[in-house]
């Protein structure tokens, strides 16, 4: 089976893991500097047969959601590209995704344009992919993988509900409304400790509801829901450093739990990164939209290609084997039932053989009986008719009253047609 291998890449490193099982580890930690990027490129050849998803957890990012006309085929393709180039002019790592459909007037498409703000920091790491000719699956955003991993909790469906995570790249604030992400806001934090995470939880929740209140997503005086993936073990210190105000509420999901719900095998050393899930997660249930550029996919492209080949060459030959081995039963069946006929065939012979000698002895032989009964065939089929004869003889008699027949004789001639004529001229006796 081809080999999986994760990229994330943050504001300062790239990290490579490789995906085997459930369990993610690490392989390698690159730094973005022509040494960094020499190492990876390195990287890349040893593993080239493996397959790479990049995910981007970089503050860096762009969403704007608006309505569209609703449309397909190639006039929605159009469109949404000409969307993206008004919005995120300058940068090719963009998607459009969409959250459904108005239910009233026009049945708009409701669409969410997002992109990676900053190219200078993810080029160079794509030209190395380039280079190597890397399997290159997809380039993700976090917000995306959060959002097809936290999709359906009870959590998020009701109402306005806010979701803090960390990783190596900060905090991370996403926002969600009845079921569907908004948008995500990431703050770097110097130390990662659980003291600076507990703060910027409590500060950067503070920011994000004055945000929200302005843009009239949440009313005023309506308490919001936040939640906080940390580890079970930590709740209760997090707890000790940081409190819930009078417009937010601090709810804790288990970071351990969600994992092992998810099939993890491996968590992530750091208690308080939930990095080792969100990869896992991309693995399991990478999110439709991706943002590399579709020549970016080439190899990936080709790969696919052959692997559809070859997955095709194996049903076909799974196909044939079992057709073949449909008719080698059916040959197998009709030769035992080709010997049971044999067998059966000998046993009557024997059967015939052993009548044959109850029988008493033939006063001559088979062959013998055989010539004289053909013979006797032979002159049934030759010889002329009685019953003519004796009407002819009838005819006499009744023309010559004073003949008295006292006896007929008759006799075999090799010539039957020409015997009446010479037995009796004209017919007569």
């Amino acid at each position: 089976m081809t080999a999986r291998r994760l990229l994330l890449l943050d504001a300062n490193h790239l990290t490579a893991y490789v995906w085997r099982n459930g369990h993610v580890n690490a392989e390698g930690e690159f730094s973005a500097n022509p040494a960094g990027f020499e190492a990876f490129g390195n990287y890349l050849a040893k593993y080239r047969k493996s397959l790479f998803y990049l995910l981007a957890d970089v503050a860096e990012e762009g969403f704007q959601i608006d309505d569209v006309p609703y449309v397909t085929g190639k006039d929605r393709a159009a469109l949404l590209k000409r969307r993206l180039g008004q919005y995120y002019y300058g940068t090719p790592y963009a998607a459009a995704i969409s959250l459904g459909r108005e239910k009233t007037g026009r049945k708009d498409e409701k669409i969410l344009f997002a992109a990676l703000t900053r190219p200078p920091h993810i080029d160079p790491w794509m030209a190395c992919l380039g280079e190597a000719k890397a399997q290159l699956a997809g380039l993700h955003s976090m917000l995306l993988v959060i959002a097809q991993l936290f999709k359906g909790l009870p959590e998020f469906g009701a109402g306005p509900a806010l979701l803090l995570t960390m990783g190596r790249g900060g905090l991370r604030q996403t926002f969600f409304d009845k079921g569907q992400f908004r948008f995500s806001r990431l703050t770097p934090l110097a130390t990662g400790s659980l003291d600076e995470f507990a703060a910027a939880c409590r500060v950067e929740s503070d920011k994000i509801y004055q945000y929200l209140v302005g843009q009239r997503l949440v009313e005023r005086g309506v308490r919001l829901q936040a939640s906080i993936l940390i580890e079970s073990a930590l709740t209760e210190n997090f707890q000790k450093n940081s409190r819930g105000s009078a417009d937010i509420v601090f709810n804790f999901i288990g970071l351990d739990g969600i994992a092992k719900k998810r099939g993890l095998k491996s968590p992530s050393a750091h208690q308080l990164w939930a990095d080792s899930l969100f990869l896992h997660s991309l693995i399991r249930n990478a999110p439709a939209q991706q943002f590399a550029p579709e020549e970016a996919l080439r190899s990936y492209r080709i790969w696919q290609a052959k692997a559809a080949i070859n997955a095709l060459s194996i049903i076909g030959f799974s196909a044939c084997l079992m057709l073949s081995t449909k008719y080698a039963l059916g040959v197998y069946s009709l030769l035992d039932r080709a010997t049971q006929i044999d067998a059966e065939t000998a046993s009557d012979k024997q059967r015939y053989e052993a009548m044959l000698k109850t029988l008493p002895p033939m006063p001559m032989k088979v062959d013998e009986l055989r010539s004289l009964m053909n013979r006797v065939e032979e002159m049934e089929r030759r010889s002329p008719q009685i019953a003519d004869t004796y009407r002819r003889i009838s005819r006499a008699l009744d023309a010559s009253p004073e003949v008295n027949l006292q006896r007929v004789d008759w006799a075999l001639s090799g010539k039957p047609e020409g015997a009446a004529n010479t037995a009796f001229p004209g017919g007569y006796f």
